[in-house]
């Protein structure tokens, strides 16, 4: 396999890369990679790759989500675990509108 990415040397943002599937995907000129090879940071970059969560560690976002409503509707966690670790995001609501996110908490 071999990584592209194509960054505009003028202003640094980066630019469209077609994959050998055809999508196309416009690649931030600057990412952070772990060592297992996982974005991130990068959940606008095709809804894939990791989070930090409020300690700074990263969070699988890629993996499997749980999710719970209030009585309204609104969405006020999200969880995410990648089979030792678990992570929750909370969401608070005021007259409708999301006031409050926590960013991910390691559990």
């Amino acid at each position: 396999m071999t990584d592209l990415v194509r960054i505009n040397s003028d202003d640094g943002v980066g630019l469209p890369v077609t994959l050998a599937d055809g999508s196309r995907w416009i690649i931030p000129a600057f990412v952070q990679i772990t060592s297992a090879g996982d974005l991130v940071g990068s959940a606008g970059v095709g809804g894939a790759g990791t989070d930090l969560d409020t300690q700074g560690n990263i969070v699988p976002t890629y993996k499997a989500h749980t999710y719970t409503y209030d009585t309204s509707g609104n969405q006020i966690t999200d969880s995410v675990t990648d089979g030792s670790s678990t992570w929750v995001r909370s969401y608070v609501y005021a007259n409708g509108q999301m006031t409050t996110d926590s960013g991910w908490v390691k559990q």
